[in-house]
Order: C-alpha cells, then structure tokens, then sequence
C-alpha cells in the first residue's frame, strides 16, 4: 500500500477515510475529555493573570479572552459527541487549536508584563497539545509553525522583557521543539496507518479462503449462527443451499490438483457473479461451498440454484471441458439449529450425488 510521503496519509482515499473513522471512534472520547480539560486549565489562569496584572483594564480583557474560549470549548466538546462530527474532526481540531493559540497570543501581547521563560514554556505546551491532538501531523506542524511565528514577532516587539541572546535561545529552542514534534508525528502517523493495514490484512486472511478469495468456514459458520437467531426472532425465510464439484477426484487424477484448482477458482467466479450481494457464499472444504440465501424461500432458492447449475454445466473450463455440481437445498424453517440445518442439506446433497450428479436436491 502507498503512502503520501508529504503527510504520510494512505493515498487510497477509502482506506484512509476508513483509518480515520476507526482512529477517531476508539479515541473521540478522550479527545472530548482532552479538550474539556485543556479549556478549563487556560480559563483557570486567569488566577495568574491577576497577581501579574493589576491593571483593572487589562485583567478584564483576559478575563472575557479566556471566557470566550471556554464557551467555544463547550461548543465543540458537544459537537464532538455527534458521530457526524467526526468526519470533519481534523477541521474542527485545527479551529480549536487556531483559536487556543490565538487567545495565548493576544493574552500575551496584552500583558503589562511577562517573562519570557514561562511564555516559551507556554507555546511549547501549545505545540505538545496540537500534535497530540490532531489525527494529521501537517495541521499540527503548520499550526505550531505559525503559534512560534506569532510569539516571536510579539516578543521581538517588547525587547526589554529579556537581553537578545536569551531570546534568541528561546527562539531555537522552539524551533527545534517544533522540528522534533514534527519528525515523531510523522512517524507516528505513517506507523500507526500501517500497524492498521496490517491487522486489517490479517484479519482478512483470517476469515477468507486462500484460494478463491471467498469466505471460509470459520467465517462462515459466524455469519449462519447471526442470520438464525436473526431468522428465529423475526420470523425471516432463510435458505441454506450445499454443494460440491462432480468428480473432481477424476480431474485431479487427470490433469493434476493445480488444473483442479483453477476449475474450483472458475466455479467461485462464476457463482459470485450470479448470487446477490446480500448472499454469503463460502467454501464449505475442498470441493465444497455453501451458500446462504437470507430472506429467500425455498421456491426463490430453486430458481437460483438451478440457474447457477445450469451455468456451470454449460460452461467449458480450460483443459477439463464440462464438468458439473451437485446441489441440497435446506431451509431454516426445517431444522431447529444449525447443526441439523447443515444436516439437511449435507443428506440432500447426498441424495443427489446418488441420483446420477448435476441436479438439485430439495
């Protein structure tokens, strides 16, 4: 899988849209609760402000700066617990984050005095906060970029808060925080997009057959156990339809088990493109596949499989020519679990084999 090497983000846009959304809903409620936090701590300092400042003026406009805040805080803190939000979270984090950065720079400006070391302190923490926030390293970096800028053109405007060697240490030693801050989230990003790949891969793996890409019996065994409760409590018509390839044994012998493969590969793709998209199809074992027809009866079931029959014994497979399959249709409302619905059509399947093969048993 590619990746951007500017913002180290997926280049398929769905995986990403994928990554994110499973990024944001394991974590939203801590971003939630992180943002809470950090607007009640910068309204908090106002306590400060008021022994540092004792003009009444310049308080209060801390004061209703700080304020302001809070109340945006508020507002996206709720619009954070909308699943509807979260598509736009990198916006409205980089909003929250412009805004914070904002509020510490005119507070800043506004002073009638501060030192320049718990100032620095200050945008350091802001940079911490922005890239620990937000889901992409770009908005961060380029946020943190412009907080330094602003700091360094406020402090450059006030030269007699600090000597210029002291500022101009303080100066790098942001920098150099935001460099750092940038590079770690970088890798972060980019690691934790393929940590997310990978385990998306092997689950795949975990629940899909390896030779023909469709479901496999394990997952499978998952999705019948889910649509008979499903069926039981509401009453739905679901049909469960088995077979297998007619002497495949004889293909095998014949032209070799990588020729037999191929016939089983071309059977799956010929079925797939017959069944619904709402059908789950798996391979049962070796010859075998299952397919599980929800809210079909069994006269909707007939119809379909005698179609596909017809499909694969009518088709010339490379090498062999024409081969056919066998069927035993079951439905839910024959058996009282599981096993005895696979029972069924494991019997019906049988009888067909029984009857002279290429025919559909109910």
């Amino acid at each position: 899988m590619e990746f951007n090497r500017l913002t180290g983000t997926i280049k398929d846009k769905k995986l990403e849209a994928e990554y994110l959304h499973n990024e944001v809903s394991s974590t939203i409620k801590y971003i939630r609760l992180a943002v809470l936090v950090l607007g009640f701590l910068f309204f908090l300092f106002i306590i400060p402000d008021y022994f540092v400042n004792r003009e009444f003026q310049t308080i209060m406009q801390i004061f209703y700066i700080r304020l302001g805040f809070l109340i945006l805080v508020f507002v996206l803190f709720t619009l954070l617990q909308f699943e509807a939000s979260w598509a736009y979270l990198k916006e409205l984090i980089g909003i929250y984050s412009i805004i914070v950065a904002g509020c510490f720079l005119m507070i800043y400006y506004i002073y009638d005095s501060a030192n320049l070391y718990i100032q620095s302190f200050g945008v350091t923490l802001l940079v911490i906060i922005f890239f620990n926030l937000n889901p992409y390293w770009l908005y961060a970096a380029l946020i943190s970029t412009l907080t330094g800028a602003g700091f360094f053109i406020i402090t450059h405007m006030r030269p007699e808060m600090m000597s210029a060697s002291s500022t101009y240490a303080v100066y790098v030693y942001i920098i150099l925080i935001i460099m750092m801050s940038s590079i770690s989230a970088y890798r972060l990003n980019v690691n934790k997009r393929m940590q997310y790949l990978n385990n998306k891969e092997l689950k795949r793996l975990s629940i899909t057959d390896p030779l023909t890409g469709i479901n496999n019996r394990g997952q499978f065994d998952q999705d019948l156990k889910e649509w008979f409760e499903l069926a039981e409590r509401y009453g739905h018509d679901c049909t469960l339809v088995l077979f297998d390839l007619d002497d495949l044994k004889a293909i095998n012998d014949a032209y070799g088990h990588v020729v037999g493969d191929e016939v089983i590969i071309s059977i799956t793709n010929l079925v797939k493109d017959i069944i619904r998209s709402s059908d789950v199809f798996a391979r049962w074992g070796g010859d075998e596949f299952v397919i599980l027809l929800p809210n079909t009866d069994k006269s909707e079931a007939i119809e379909l499989v005698e179609r596909i029959r017809t499909v694969i014994s009518t088709h010339s497979f490379d090498q062999v020519g024409y081969i056919s399959c066998s069927f035993g249709i079951a439905s839910f409302s024959e058996a009282s679990d599981m096993n005895e619905l696979l029972n069924i059509a494991d019997k019906k399947l049988y009888q067909a084999k029984l009857n002279g093969k290429n025919q559909v048993m109910v």
